[in-house]
């Protein structure tokens, strides 16, 4: 097997050849202005956009050519719920992101594309440009104004805490051992851990 690299892009994501360069797969159904990474794990490449519109798939890495819009061709579409700028995050197989660049949270079955949450409100947030990142069993999440909110992850994920900073963040959040690093509009902040 060759080491792919997935692309995600306007209206279609295109899976290449390391080596030669060469397309191995693609497939529609993306928005415009795909910004969102693709992830892998498990013999599936899950890719999402979000803006003017809604889009995520699971797609067999072992896929080959043209997939079309995918029709019976991928493990599962998604549509609605998915983020514009913020990748998501895969963890323990669930897919976190939130819709657009807003407050509302979806959390998907990776296995199967069945939320687990939808739209879900988190406290005290705004809008998101950072993608989430997660640790020791928990996910942060942090937004635009300097918000971090923490949930635990599980199937009913749940909220922890929320911490506010005054400072501008763009930036997704950085783990290092037991510090989290948060790059503000002013500020690098280093928060460190205490298990």
């Amino acid at each position: 097997d060759s080491v792919q690299i997935i692309v995600n892009g306007t209206n279609r994501v295109r899976s290449h050849d390391l080596a030669t360069g060469k397309p191995i797969w693609e497939v529609s159904g993306m928005t415009t202005n795909a910004i969102p990474s693709p992830l892998t794990h498990g013999g599936f490449a899950y890719v999402t956009s979000g803006y003017k519109g809604a889009a995520a798939l699971a797609i067999p890495l072992d896929s080959k050519g043209d997939l079309g819009d995918g029709t019976g061709k991928v493990a599962w579409k998604y549509s609605k719920g998915t983020p514009y700028v913020p990748s998501p995050l895969l963890l323990n197989g669930r897919l976190y992101m939130t819709k657009g660049n807003t407050q509302l949270l979806t959390v998907l079955d990776a296995k199967s594309g069945k939320p687990i949450l939808e739209d879900e409100r988190l406290p005290k947030a705004t809008s998101f440009y950072a993608s989430p990142a997660a640790a020791n069993g928990h996910v942060y999440l942090v937004d635009r104004n300097g918000t971090t909110v923490v949930l635990k992850d599980g199937d009913k994920p749940l909220v922890v805490s929320v911490n506010s900073l005054n400072d501008p963040i763009d930036a997704s959040p950085v783990f290092s051992g037991k510090t989290l690093f948060l790059r503000g509009e002013k500020y690098l902040y280093a928060i460190a851990g205490s298990n």
